[in-house]
C-alpha cells in the first residue's frame, strides 16, 4: 500500500534551502526574497514554465558560484536535520505495517538522501542537482555573488502586489531572465527542474493509485493535493493557506502521528475510516500520542479559523521556515 508525501514540514522540520542559504551565504534576507519571488511569479505573473518550488532552481547558480560540492550539501544537511516530532517512529510504525511512503519533495536530492533513505524509504522523488557538473566562468561567479547583497536589500515582495514590491521584482526579472539566462549560468536555469507544482502531481499520477491519500503543507504542494482531494483524501499537516483551501481534511499537530494514523485509517477505511477515527473512535494506545491534535474537515469548517490555528502550529514547530510558503 502507497501513499504520497512531501517532506519537509510533514516529516522534516529543517527546510534545507534556506539553511543553504544561511550555511553558504549567511544571509537570511536574501532567501526570503527569492521565495517572496517564487510566490509572485508563480501567483501573480504565471510565468510559463515555472512551479511553485522552483526557487530551488534560483538557489542554483550561487551554489554553483560558491564552489559548493554535492557532498557538502550532505554535510550540511547531517549537521541541521530536525525531524518533526516521532517522524522516525511513525514512519517505522507504517513500514511494519506495509504502508510505504512516496515521498515527494522540492528539497534537493542531497538532502533525501541523508535524511529519508535511512529511515528505510525507498520511493523518493526529490529536486535533481548536482553543483559539481558546472563550470562558470570567474567573471560570472564575481557577478552572481555580488547579487546576493543587492537581492537582500531589496524592498520586500508582497502579495498583492504593493509599489514598493515592483522595483523588486523588475530587479529580479533582469537579473535572473535578462542576464543571468544568457550566461554560461543559463544552463542551470534551464536544466534544474524542482519537484514542486504540477510536477509533485505527475508524480502521483506516474502511480496510477485510482483513490490516493496525499499530504503536504505548502504552495508547492496544491496541484497534487487539488488533484487528490477529489479522488481520494488530501491532507493539509500543519499548512499555511494554499495546503488548506486545496485539501479535504487538516491536521494540526504537533506529532507526526496524527499523519501515520490518518494514513492507515484511509488505507483500511477510507473517507468514512478517517472520519470514525477523527471522531475519536480508537483505542486508548493512539489517544495517548496525539498530543495537542486537531482535526477539521475542510468543507464544514471556518477555514480562515483553520488557517490561522494551522499557520500557528506551523511557525510554533519551524520557526522562520514556517512563515516562507
Amino acid at each position: 500500500m502507497l501513499f504520497f508525501t512531501d517532506w519537509e514540514g510533514p516529516w522534516v522540520l529543517t527546510d534545507f534551502a534556506y539553511e543553504i542559504a544561511i550555511a553558504f551565504l549567511n544571509n537570511h534576507e536574501f532567501f526570503e526574497r527569492l521565495s517572496q519571488y517564487d510566490d509572485y511569479l508563480v501567483l501573480i505573473e504565471k510565468k510559463k514554465g515555472y512551479e511553485a518550488g522552483d526557487t530551488l532552481k534560483l538557489l542554483a547558480p550561487f551554489i554553483v558560484a560558491l564552489g559548493v560540492s554535492s557532498d557538502e550539501l550532505k554535510d550540511l544537511a547531517e549537521k541541521v536535520l530536525v525531524y518533526t516530532p516521532d517522524a522516525e517512529e511513525s514512519i517505522g510504525y507504517l513500514l511494519k505495517k506495509g504502508i510505504e511512503p512516496v515521498v515527494i519533495s522540492t528539497a534537493y536530492e542531497q538532502f533525501l538522501d541523508v535524511s529519508a533513505k535511512p529511515l528505510g524509504i525507498r520511493r523518493i522523488h526529490a529536486t535533481a542537482f548536482k553543483p559539481e557538473n558546472y563550470r562558470l566562468p570567474k567573471d560570472e561567479k564575481e557577478f552572481i555573488l555580488q547579487a546576493v547583497e543587492i537581492i537582500a536589500s531589496l524592498p520586500e515582495i508582497e502579495i498583492p502586489l504593493r509599489d514598493r514590491s515592483k522595483g523588486s521584482v523588475e530587479w529580479l526579472n533582469d537579473f535572473f531572465w535578462n542576464k543571468l539566462a544568457k550566461m554560461e549560468a543559463g544552463r542551470i536555469l534551464d536544466e534544474v527542474k524542482a519537484v514542486g507544482g504540477k510536477r509533485k502531481l505527475d508524480v502521483v499520477r506516474m502511480y496510477s493509485v485510482p483513490n490516493p491519500v496525499v499530504i503536504g503543507d505548502s504552495i508547492s504542494d496544491h496541484a497534487m493535493l487539488s488533484w487528490a482531494k477529489e479522488k481520494g483524501l488530501a491532507a493539509s499537516f500543519n499548512g499555511n493557506e494554499f495546503a488548506v483551501k486545496n485539501s479535504n481534511l487538516a491536521i494540526i499537530s504537533e506529532t507526526t502521528f496524527a499523519e501515520a494514523y490518518i494514513v492507515e485509517a484511509y488505507l483500511s477505511g477510507g473517507v468514512e475510516g478517517v472520519r470514525r477515527f477523527v471522531m475519536r473512535e480508537f483505542g486508548s494506545d493512539i489517544a495517548d500520542k496525539l498530543r495537542g491534535t486537531e482535526f477539521y474537515w475542510i468543507d464544514e469548517s471556518d477555514v480562515d479559523e483553520v488557517i490561522n490555528k494551522s499557520k500557528a502550529m506551523r511557525r510554533r514547530l519551524r520557526g522562520l521556515a514556517g512563515i516562507l510558503s
